[in-house]
């Protein structure tokens, strides 16, 4: 049976590696330690997760445009200490170039247009600047909700893409949930203002922290 390429249009499929790969269970993000004082004693929890996942269709290796990828993905708190997470998703196409089949270019990707994430939780929020946040402190040993359950790649992507290499990539940074902890590490220490995607989400975790 013959199928038309540009109604069927397949992408290799390729879960890479950049900080972290897709796929099993990786250590992710240790390098961040909180420290609180008490009685004067200085007690050190480490801060560290890892991607927890399951149902992967690890045998395949190209997708079609327009079809649901399976694919769940969240995060598992393997330290001691209660963390806000936060998570950036980048998705990645590597196409041939035309007269020099040996080299490939990056070709753009745009979440919510070109490649959707499906079935992402009401307790992840895209704060806009590039990053999803989880609106829950995660304790020790316990896992955030999927961060997504399939990946999809729109029936608009061009024929260009035909034969490209597709990745996904996470980037995963977790931060104890001490005062200003979160605000500090990943903006820069500014409290985000109205009209701000952030606002929310900081106002929501602010309700969250541990003094």
């Amino acid at each position: 049976m013959k199928f038309n390429q540009k109604k069927r249009l397949y992408i290799p499929l390729i879960f890479g590696l950049l900080l972290l790969l897709i796929g099993g269970t990786y250590l992710v993000y240790a390098a961040m330690t909180a420290q609180d004082e008490k009685h004067n004693y200085f007690q050190v929890g480490d801060v560290e997760t890892k991607i927890f996942e399951e149902h992967f269709e690890e045998d395949m290796t190209e997708i079609a445009k327009d079809i649901s990828v399976r694919k769940e993905v969240r995060i598992e708190n393997v330290g001691t200490i209660k963390q806000f997470i936060r998570v950036m998703v980048l998705p990645e196409v590597k196409g041939t170039i035309t007269g020099d089949p040996d080299q490939r270019q990056l070709l753009p990707l745009v979440a919510g247009n070109q490649i959707v994430y499906n079935e992402m939780s009401n307790n992840w929020a895209d704060g806009g600047d590039g990053y999803y946040y989880y609106l829950r402190a995660v304790n020790p040993k316990a896992k955030t909700d999927y961060l997504f359950t399939s990946v999809k790649l729109a029936d608009n992507l061009a024929d260009r893409y035909h034969n490209a290499e597709f990745s996904i990539y996470l980037k995963v940074e977790a931060i104890n949930c001490a005062e200003f902890a979160y605000r500090d590490a990943w903006w820069q220490g500014n409290t985000p203002g109205d009209g701000d995607p952030l606002k929310t989400i900081d106002e929501t975790l602010d309700d969250l922290v541990e003094n």
